[in-house]
């Protein structure tokens, strides 16, 4: 009786253990399923300066500097979303890597190795894997690396540049993406990265489409008569994908047999990206004869005066 009592407190007491060690096990597998969960989940930014960007590929020109980007892996709570730009870009010389961690993390995750692709006009012009030790990434703190981009074919890159600023008005889309490699014990993730920008590396300009003499009503003319008021309608449009464009233009009106102008019309054009519209300057001609107009901006002419439509104005 008393061998078979200290038998069953002995399996009770196994039995006790047994499922203490059970959920103890239990416990850390879910924690260990949850961090690597939260390490799937961890935000890699790659915050680019578009100042940064034009001035690199512009110096592509002249010599063949390195692009030295700064590398942050840390924690703040940063959304890496580019808003469209309404203004001339006043640039604010930054470059960031950074991963983010959220505080409930126990185990700290590491991270090494960095693949780096550098496109211009979805077209690779870089590719390379940049080799570092394991670092942990601390909720408290923060890693810095520094990633060195050099481009060795500089006469295809100014080529695919000179194309995409032509056609884009002076914008050219720059895209930086990868992987960091992220370590939690025994397991290795890939966390990848993207970052778009659309720098100039060119002046910014608009298109031309057309232009023609109107009336009020907006009917086309070739014809009117002195002091009766009529317009010069212009179409343009800004091919940009991302900035808006806002130019002075100037519309010199000239009547034929007259070396100087009769009118000089000035007007501030804004036009949104991927838009186009149309634009008008009123002339009220004085003397009967053929008028014929210059359209330009700053930096280009859009219509010479030998392209310009002729009105005829009749006493």
């Amino acid at each position: 009786m008393g061998e078979g009592s200290s038998r069953n407190e002995l399996i009770g007491a196994l039995s006790v253990v047994i499922l203490f060690v059970t959920i103890m096990a239990g416990r850390e597998a879910g924690h260990f399923y949850a961090e690597y969960q939260e390490l799937n989940r961890l935000k890699v930014l790659l915050e680019v300066s578009e100042e940064e960007l034009s001035r690199y590929f512009l110096d592509k020109r002249s010599s063949s500097n390195d692009l030295n980007i700064g590398m942050t892996i840390t924690l703040p709570s940063v959304e890496n979303e580019a808003d469209i730009v309404t203004e001339t870009p006043d640039y604010v010389r930054r470059w960031l890597i950074s991963v983010t961690l959220s505080p409930v993390t126990v185990r700290q995750p590491s991270v090494s190795d960095v693949q780096m692709e550098l496109l211009v006009e979805g077209e690779t012009i870089h590719n390379e894997t940049y080799s570092f030790p394991k670092r942990k990434v601390s909720y408290l703190g923060y890693v810095d690396r520094e990633l060195s981009i050099r481009i060795d074919d500089s006469d295809l890159l100014q080529e695919m540049i000179d194309q995409a600023a032509k056609k884009y008005g002076g914008e050219v889309r720059i895209e930086l993406r990868g992987k960091v490699k992220a370590h939690l014990w025994f397991l290795d993730t890939w966390l990848p990265f993207s970052t778009t920008r659309y720098p100039f590396l060119e002046a910014p300009h608009f298109l031309y489409e057309d232009s023609e003499w109107t009336s009020l009503e907006g009917l086309s003319l070739t014809e009117s008569t002195v002091n009766q008021t009529i317009f010069v309608r212009v179409k343009l449009s800004n091919p940009t994908r991302f900035h808006t464009i806002t130019d002075n233009m100037t519309c010199t009106v000239y009547r034929d047999g007259l070396a100087e102008p009769v009118d000089i019309i000035l007007k501030e054009i804004p036009i949104a990206p991927s838009n186009e519209g149309y634009y008008v300057f009123s002339f009220t001609p004085k003397k009967e004869g053929e008028y014929r107009y210059i359209l330009e901006t700053r930096d280009q002419i859009l219509s010479e005066k030998e392209d310009s439509k002729i009105l005829t104005i009749q006493p």
